[in-house]
């Protein structure tokens, strides 16, 4: 048998050697692998993956379909947590609507069988929205959504957000409001199996055909009796939202009336609260705390248990507050950015409900 000879390594200090390094050639594992590959998702209890996925953006799966298929077990737990979290922008609601084809035909009646929970953001409507969803006929497809909703038999949330696409400001009081009254009011009234609204309006107001506003607070009072968990966060809101009479009866034992607005100015504090309805003009500020303070006492030994009531508002020395009904007391609401406002120093040591206007006296509960 014939042996061949191997040269030996050349030295390093010879002519002949070289530092050239060729990596290695590698292959991407195609889906099917990925998908039939069970053991690549580590073993730990379900209950771990599932604040896994808590943690996960809504958008994570949004942007990427492709990341529910990582084997069979990965999608048993993030198929209902992706579902229950998606957000239904004007492009996504757009196309729910609009688009007609067998894959969207599965699509919707998918989410007809199991969609528990739906959370509608919209930064705009018209002239006044982000340039990419101008195209979209939001106000009219965010009716044609609710009418869909309807026969989502299995749907129990509805989260409603109108912002404005400005990021820092989400609450500018100097952009003009767009929300038309035709848009909302079907989500409020319509949707009887939905039983927790959260109705996040600070980025505009509510108008009516002609771009005037519309008073909504009347069109909130019957959700007391109809809904299980109700949050509400307004521009602009009175006794008109929560005042009911004693033959009334109150299912709602979850009320929430969120009065900061956000981070709207940094020199003016009275811009960063909802202001009361009926105002002469935008500059008249009026709080409504002190009145819904009142009611919401009132309310809440007639709510069912377990009974909760709270005033979410930003407090004189620049933290936000959660004022508690049943005990009428507040505390620091430590999810939010405490403020500091250069102009009214002298007033961070005034107590949290002194009367309307925010130099008020020092009196009251804090």
């Amino acid at each position: 048998m014939a042996m061949r000879l191997l040269s030996p390594r050349p030295h390093p200090g010879s002519p002949h050697f070289t530092t050239t390094y060729t990596a290695p050639s590698y292959t991407a594992p195609s889906p099917r692998a990925i998908i039939i590959r069970e053991h690549a998702l580590p073993y730990l209890p379900p209950e771990i993956w599932i604040m896994v996925l808590e943690a996960l953006p809504p958008s994570f799966f949004q942007q990427d379909l492709g990341r529910l298929t990582v084997s069979r077990r990965w999608y048993s737990l993030a198929f209902p947590a992706f579902f229950t979290r998606v957000e239904y922008t004007p492009r996504v609601i757009s196309r729910l609507v609009t688009r007609k084809s067998k894959i969207m035909d599965r699509s919707r009646a998918m989410l007809r069988k199991s969609q528990r929970a739906v959370n509608v953001v919209v930064e705009g409507i018209g002239p006044w929205c982000d340039p990419r969803d101008r195209c979209y006929d939001t106000a009219a497809n965010l009716r044609r959504f609710c009418l869909m909703l309807i026969e989502f038999k299995e749907l129990t949330t509805v989260c409603f957000t109108a912002k404005w696409a400005n990021k820092s400001w989400k609450a500018d009081p100097l952009q003009l409001d767009y929300l038309p009254l035709r848009t909302i009011e079907p989500y409020i009234s319509l949707l009887s199996q939905v039983k927790v609204l959260d109705l996040d309006l600070c980025g505009t107001s509510v108008t009516n055909e002609m771009g005037g506003p519309v008073h909504l607070c009347p069109y909130l009072r019957p959700l007391l009796s109809r809904l299980h968990s109700l949050r509400v966060r307004m521009r602009c809101i009175c006794l008109d939202a929560v005042c009911s009479t004693d033959e009334e009866p109150i299912s709602v034992s979850n009320l929430v009336l969120d009065l900061y607005l956000g981070r709207v100015s940094d020199v003016n504090p009275k811009l960063n609260s909802s202001m009361c309805c009926f105002a002469p003009n935008p500059w008249d500020w009026s709080s409504p705390i002190d009145e819904l303070r009142t009611e919401l006492q009132s309310l809440a030994t007639r709510m069912p248990w377990p009974q909760r009531a709270e005033i979410v508002h930003l407090a004189p020395s620049g933290h936000v507050h959660t004022w508690d009904a049943l005990t009428d007391t507040c505390v620091p609401n430590l999810t939010e950015e405490s403020r500091s406002f250069s102009m009214f120093k002298e007033l961070e040591c005034n107590a949290c409900f002194a009367g309307n206007d925010w130099h008020m006296s020092s009196h009251g509960a804090a």
